[in-house]
């Protein structure tokens, strides 16, 4: 009985009650418990705190329930349960003000830093037929960010001091006998920017859907060698390229789990897609 008696003090005091980005507030009292009710514009993380007295000082509500916590959706007549009598074991209070916060969910993403960061295996394939292997590793903060990526088929040759021309003919020296024998060296590292579409318009958080594109430049080597009856390495010059690798390409994820396709090139001469598969986090 002295518990109830001290509930409905707390309900006839002055009562106020305060709202960010919420509107509408309503409170009521329904047998033991005080109802909170409001409408909420767009989907927020949401607290209920409390002042009493003179006391300006706010202290969030623990004994909650309803519509309150993380990622609370839009939408009328919001509902929170609060029971103070589980928070309290005495309380009797005057001039009772209520202050329903809210923050919306890309507030939080932006505020608290939390960064998206995406690792991914690759495959690399071109027509010659050739393929390679790799990762990728990269973050995004507002959607916006860098990455980091690299493959190799892991066939780490060093360069042959001879090379030929189409037709197998080594400037200098002729056209010797080939053993039929071949080795395939390919690798590349490449770095640059991405870019995440559903990030860009600042209006939410979209942590765990992401659709944009990445961008960048490195440096690449794709060798092709023959060998001679002599057992020496000579270097096939129209397939052979090094220097100047860049990559262009998209990605996308849902729920975490990312998808990229994209397509690289070493100067502007071999060109490889690479596909990969993911997760972002």
């Amino acid at each position: 009985m002295r518990r109830y008696l001290l509930l409905l003090l707390l309900l006839i005091s002055t009562l106020s009650v305060m709202a960010d980005n919420a509107t509408n507030i309503r409170v009521r009292q329904e047998g033991k418990s005080i109802i909170i009710t409001y409408d909420l514009n767009k989907k927020s993380n949401v607290r209920i705190l409390m002042s009493s007295g003179n006391n300006q000082q706010y202290k969030e509500l623990k004994s909650v329930t309803g519509n309150v916590g993380k990622s609370v959706p839009a939408g009328k007549s919001r509902k929170v349960v609060w029971k103070p009598l589980e928070e309290y074991a005495e309380f009797v209070a005057q001039n009772v003000r209520f202050k329903v916060e809210t923050q919306s969910t890309y507030e939080d993403y932006a505020l608290n830093g939390k960064v998206k960061t995406l690792l991914m295996g690759q495959v690399g394939y071109s027509l010659t037929p050739q393929l390679s292997y790799g990762g990728m590793i990269g973050q995004m903060y507002h959607g916006i960010g860098w990455y980091i990526n690299g493959r190799s088929n892991f066939n780490f040759v060093s360069s042959a001091e001879l090379s030929c021309d189409k037709n197998g003919v080594i400037q200098g020296s002729g056209l010797p006998f080939y053993s039929g024998n071949t080795s395939m060296s390919h690798y590349v590292i490449n770095g640059g920017f991405m870019l995440d579409f559903l990030e860009t318009d600042w209006r939410e958080n979209n942590r765990f859907n992401s659709f944009g594109f990445y961008i960048g430049g490195g440096y690449g080597k794709r060798e092709l060698q023959w060998e001679t009856t002599d057992g020496i390495w000579v270097k096939y010059e129209p397939t052979s390229h090094s220097g100047f690798s860049g990559n262009i390409g998209f990605f996308g994820s849902f729920y975490g789990v990312t998808l990229n396709v994209g397509v690289n090139t070493i100067n502007f001469k071999y060109l490889d897609l690479e596909v990969g598969i993911g997760l972002m986090f």
